[in-house]
């Protein structure tokens, strides 16, 4: 009587094993999660996705990387993929025995080089706070033959703009020039201008900035601070990373002179 001997069990594809990864893997943060899951579909999958665990090499690995760089993809983007899928080969290789190694094997091949971001002057700053929430005030209407007329406000006067434009967005883009030119009275939002002051500053993260309120500015003393997360802001943790159950600050009395009073909304 013959028996049977169960053949070897199918290696899994890179695409299905890399997702298994992910959603498996122990306290990613749903950022991360959305970051390598992007990192899959767009620059793993269309190039390896259908390839088997144990037939990946060094060399097709390389290749995929001068693949990446040569479609136009940045080094750090490319950085980044590899090391999702070296991460991920790592797993294949060392827990789950899958493949005898890892083929992630190229030198510098994970490494970034992103440049230094360019900062603000103290001036750009006050000038981009002045802006933000900036709004000219006037009005596009809709012409019978098809046309927009554009009407400004301008010294507390409503006027019609001698031009006739073809578009909508014609006649708002000059609207707004005529605003960013001071031709056209405009409002502003000062809490935007608060925004940019604090966020500059105070080094606050867009979670906290969001979450203050009028009720955590302490004008007198030159404070601020909030225990509240920010429930409606996506993909932001308040706390991530603090140890503090609370984080406030202070600013000086120069910065104190220029920051915008608090407005009721």
């Amino acid at each position: 009587m013959s028996r049977c001997r169960p053949g070897p069990a199918p290696r899994p594809h890179a695409r299905g094993y890399t997702e298994t990864w992910i959603s498996q893997r122990p306290g990613l943060r749903p950022r991360t999660v959305d970051l390598y899951t992007w990192l899959l579909n767009k620059h793993i999958t269309p190039y390896l996705g259908a390839a088997q665990l144990g037939k990946l090499s060094t060399a097709m690995i390389r290749q995929w990387r001068a693949d990446l760089l040569g479609n136009g993809v940045s080094v750090s983007m490319a950085a980044k993929a590899y090391r999702l899928l070296r991460a991920v080969l790592m797993t294949a290789a060392e827990e789950d025995r899958i493949i005898p190694r890892n083929p992630c094997r190229i030198r510098g091949a994970g490494d970034e080089h992103p440049e230094e971001r360019p900062v603000l002057t103290v001036a750009q700053v006050f000038e981009l706070a002045d802006r933000v929430g900036r709004r000219p005030v006037g009005n596009v209407r809709k012409l019978k033959n098809g046309a927009y007329r554009l009407r400004f406000q301008q010294h507390g006067e409503m006027r019609t703009h001698p031009e006739v434009f073809a578009g909508r967005g014609d006649a708002e883009r000059a609207l707004w020039a005529m605003g960013m030119a001071g031709r056209a009275d405009s409002t502003q939002n000062r809490r935007f201008r608060a925004l940019v002051l604090l966020a500059t500053f105070a080094s606050l993260r867009w979670g906290e900035m969001s979450a203050l309120r009028r009720s955590d500015l302490d004008l007198e003393g030159r404070r601020f601070g909030s225990g509240r997360p920010s429930s409606s802001v996506p993909r932001v943790s308040w706390f991530s990373g603090l140890r503090s159950p609370r984080r406030g600050g202070a600013w000086s009395a120069s910065r104190r002179r220029s920051s915008p009073r608090c407005e009721s909304t």
